[in-house]
């Protein structure tokens, strides 16, 4: 350790107080990707297809899950 430099604080989260980070999220308007939205992007099919799902396949599942969450 460097003289009289204090020890690092690991549960200080750096990001959340620096102004660059308050400007990123001042500036962004961008809007919540929907489930089609992501099964449409290129990537998104061969990663489902390296975890053993289809498009449709997650797709199904996504929303039985969806509704399970809001059905008592």
């Amino acid at each position: 350790m460097i003289a009289d430099c204090p020890k690092n604080d690991i549960g200080f989260d750096a990001p959340r107080f620096t102004s660059v980070h308050k400007l990123r999220s001042a500036e962004c308007f961008c809007s919540r990707a929907t489930l089609d939205d992501l099964l449409s992007d290129e990537v998104m099919a061969p990663v489902l297809r390296s975890a053993g799902y289809e498009p449709d396949e997650f797709r199904e599942m996504m929303t039985e899950m969806a509704w399970n969450l809001i059905t008592p």
